[in-house]
């Protein structure tokens, strides 16, 4: 019985081993490389092949020229609601956070810190991330994505401030 106990124990810590070693996604990309995005340069919008619509910048900041300009804010998950609902009624076009599979799917796997094309979002800070998904530890906690490595958590308290990237709905 312990050696099946320290078996199980040695599997669930390796499974734990996500250091990988990618070089920095800033450092990889050439400039005018936009993998699987069509990017609007005037508008600030980027169209992934699966075709979901992203905002470029993180919320509270605004595309100008190849930037964002502006701080980004940092939000609980029901200010980050309410914020999406503002923006969108002020944008007149419906936005929301994305899910864990919308965002997972814009992740580059050949790079991180973070693991998004720098030319399509350009500055995105490495941090945790809002997610749509409900977590299913309750209606305290939700869900991230963090943008090292990309990995997801659904046990982040909703009291947490934490920013947002955008996706048009």
């Amino acid at each position: 019985m312990r050696i099946l106990v320290a078996c199980i124990t040695l599997l669930l810590l390796a499974g734990c081993e996500r250091s990988r070693d990618l070089p920095d996604c800033v450092d990889v990309k050439s400039p005018k490389d936009y993998g699987k995005f069509i990017v609007n340069p005037t508008t600030g919008l980027a169209q992934h092949v699966s075709g979901s619509v992203w905002y470029r910048c993180m919320a509270g900041q605004s595309f100008r020229g190849k930037k964002c300009l502006g701080e980004p804010l940092e939000l609980t998950k029901i200010e980050a609601e309410s914020y999406l609902r503002d923006f969108s009624n002020k944008s007149g076009e419906k936005w929301r956070l994305p899910t864990q599979d919308e965002f997972e799917e814009i992740l580059e796997t050949t790079c991180d810190s973070p693991p998004l094309n720098p030319n399509v979002f350009p500055g995105v800070a490495v941090k945790n991330f809002w997610l749509s998904d409900n977590s299913w530890h309750g209606e305290r906690f939700g869900c991230s994505i963090f943008l090292f490595q990309g990995s997801t958590s659904c046990r982040q308290a909703v009291q947490l401030h934490q920013p947002i990237l955008m996706v048009r709905d």
